[in-house]
């Protein structure tokens, strides 16, 4: 075993970020996708992790180049450019928020993962229109500490691990081309796959908040009282190497002052290029013209 192996343990240790040894799934048929975006088939992937159904989205263009993203997100609707009862409130185009819908553009699959945690928010009638983040999804954190151990984070790491065992396994995706990318609370789970699942080729992540002091890492959604004492993201960063990775920031969770420990992480990578940074200064919502940046370095290192 490697200290890279080592160190890829103890972090899926302390989160307890294991799959359900009991997961399944089950692949539903293809249809043509009728919703924007360029000409493209979608097709659901359900799977079952701890015993709740989560059902992603494949949407694979008819131009497709073979490569699958995957992307980690609240829901699946809103990356796919459908609006959501959680995104109404944004002000923000359908359109301006589908980054699933500007990578398939670049003739990349996407599939589309939502997050157990507004899943069971959003089907209880107490937190379903709740917009304060504390409101919505403590409950989910409460339900989630009463049924399985280890941290919310670790859980939502382990359902992604679950699908991406799917899509390979039914030859939706080809190993080896295999991306990850997300915003925000997409970021933080691209950012735990990339850096504990060997299989994903290249790993994306805009405005996660690296590092344990610059973001709501405390939150019971996330790691709650269980941050690590003797690590931080400057160490889960570097299991990314020698796999391309590109984080993004607006400077609000990401930007120059948490740049130092992109620089500590820079030096498990033997190829300097192969960790590139992109900082915009436009804040905390991703910007279309950095998705579209996004889009192309992903299929570029996916090609």
């Amino acid at each position: 075993m490697t200290s890279a192996d080592r160190e890829r343990r103890w972090w899926c240790d302390r989160l307890h970020a294991r799959p359900d040894p009991r997961g399944s799934w089950r692949v539903g048929p293809a249809c043509r996708h009728a919703g924007p975006g360029p000409a493209a088939t979608v097709q659901d992937l359900t799977v079952t992790s701890f015993g709740t159904d989560l059902t992603a989205v494949l949407l694979r263009p008819d131009d497709a180049t073979g490569a699958v993203v995957v992307v980690p997100c609240y829901e699946t609707s809103t990356v796919l450019g459908s609006p959501a009862e959680r995104t109404r409130h944004t002000g923000r185009t359908a359109w301006s928020q589908a980054h699933g819908l500007h990578l398939a553009g670049r003739g990349l699959s996407v599939l589309a993962v939502p997050w157990w945690f507004e899943q069971h928010a959003a089907a209880d009638p107490r937190t379903a229109r709740a917009t304060d983040l504390t409101e919505r999804y403590s409950p989910a954190a409460a339900a989630h500490a009463a049924r399985l151990p280890g941290t919310a984070l670790g859980r939502s790491v382990a359902d992604l691990v679950l699908t991406l065992t799917a899509v390979l396994a039914e030859g939706l995706a080809t190993a080896g081309r295999v991306g990850v990318f997300g915003h925000s609370l997409g970021g933080k789970l691209a950012l735990h796959l990339a850096a504990l699942d060997p299989r994903v080729t290249a790993g994306a992540a805009h405005e996660p908040g690296l590092g344990l002091a610059h973001s709501n890492w405390r939150d019971p959604w996330y790691l709650g009282g269980q941050l690590p004492g003797d690590r931080d993201h400057d160490d889960l960063l570097a299991l990314v190497a020698p796999r391309p990775f590109l984080l993004a920031g607006g400077g609000s969770s990401d930007g120059l002052h948490n740049h130092d420990l992109v620089a500590r992480a820079a030096a498990a990578w033997t190829d300097p290029a192969d960790l590139a940074v992109l900082y915009h200064g436009g804040g905390h919502p991703l910007p279309e013209h950095v998705t579209a940046a996004v889009a192309a370095w992903l299929e570029e290192r996916l090609s």
